[in-house]
């Protein structure tokens, strides 16, 4: 590599993930449950209805019902980070007024309307054919397998011989490549990226954002750095398709015009600037992850981020919206055993 790129480390990485900002010290409690040691540390984050919601270090929202408290004890912070993780999200949600008269009726509402579209989640023949494109007879821009597929080409392992050759058309023709080969990024947005020049520094911001890291401060700084290299073009769905092509499990893609009104519904005093920035995407992320528990809660696991992103967009829709609002006045969803069609 040439003297002028000395500075840019072209060694790829394991994993591309979301590291948490760095926490204050503050008042939330930690505990361990006693027979599930893997879990990691948790903290509880509401009670309601005789059953407690624990946030554990794994990343997964695990509910427990009365009589099963006492399997929790207190625990110190384990020194690795998660412990820091856990605390912001509990703060997130408290800052946010997260209680079930500000969140689950909505929640359970779009789980509602999702059901009588999709009766066997996101699992059965109609959402991974319509979605992720399985037995579908022709690839569509919607269907996420493919996409992700595709999306490999802006991996750090893929990119990282080109970066050092110092093919900068290379890496923006994989850039326009894959924000174009599913239905995340607008028309109007890839023809953005098109315009733009291929020039060293919006190779590197790309290689660098994809790349591995741990640092929170250096992941925020990475995120922004690319947002400014990436000018007009550099749009909400722009910029947050990449990583959830790249790791669905961490990484959502951000559709403003829905993903807005989803997290009004789960944290009444979500805020958001225009312009996209790393604080503000951790935010949509944790919504997402809400989502994602709460479907889980209700025996619909999702696969991904990505099943997540096309719930929102499938019951927050502007179709869809009109339905939730005149909830009651949809028919009951059949028993289970009974014939169930799609509404």
């Amino acid at each position: 590599m040439s003297e002028s790129l000395s500075n840019v480390d072209t060694t790829p990485r394991q994993n591309f993930v979301t590291a948490p900002a760095r926490a204050a010290e503050s008042d939330v409690r930690l505990f361990r449950h006693s027979r599930r040691q893997r879990w990691g540390v948790a903290a509880l984050l509401w009670e309601r209805d005789g059953k407690r919601g624990y946030q554990f270090s794994d990343g997964k929202l695990r509910v427990f019902k009365a009589g099963f408290y006492h399997m929790f004890e207190a625990a110190a912070p384990p020194g690795d980070g998660s412990a820091t993780a856990i605390r912001r999200l509990v703060r997130l949600a408290r800052a946010d007024d997260v209680t079930a008269a500000t969140r689950l009726p909505i929640l359970r509402d779009q789980i509602t309307l999702f059901r009588r579209s999709f009766p066997e989640g996101f699992h059965g023949e109609a959402w991974m054919k319509k979605h992720r494109g399985v037995g579908a007879r022709r690839r569509l821009k919607r269907h996420r397998d493919p996409a992700i597929s595709e999306a490999h080409r802006l991996s750090a392992e893929a990119l990282a011989p080109v970066i050092e050759r110092r093919d900068w058309e290379a890496v923006h023709e994989r850039l326009v490549a894959v924000a174009g080969c599913s239905n995340l990024v607008p028309g109007a947005q890839i023809k953005q990226l098109e315009a733009l020049a291929p020039t060293r520094e919006l190779a590197v911001a790309l290689f660098e954002w994809v790349s591995g890291h741990e640092d929170g401060t250096e992941l925020d700084r990475r995120f922004n750095y690319l947002v400014r290299q990436l000018g007009g073009a550099g749009t909400w769905p722009t910029i947050t398709a990449i990583g959830a092509l790249l790791e669905p499990d961490n990484h959502t893609c951000v559709r403003p015009s829905v993903f807005a009104v989803q997290a009004k519904m789960l944290l009444p005093n979500f805020s958001l600037a225009k312009r996209p920035r790393h604080q503000g995407y951790q935010r949509y992320v944790h919504v997402a992850k809400i989502v994602y528990d709460e479907l889980e809660v209700a025996g619909l696991a999702p696969r991904d981020l990505l099943d997540v992103y096309d719930f929102i967009w499938e019951t927050l829709r502007p179709a869809a919206r009109e339905a939730l609002t005149h909830q009651h006045e949809l028919p009951p969803l059949a028993e289970p055993g009974a014939d169930q069609r799609v509404a």
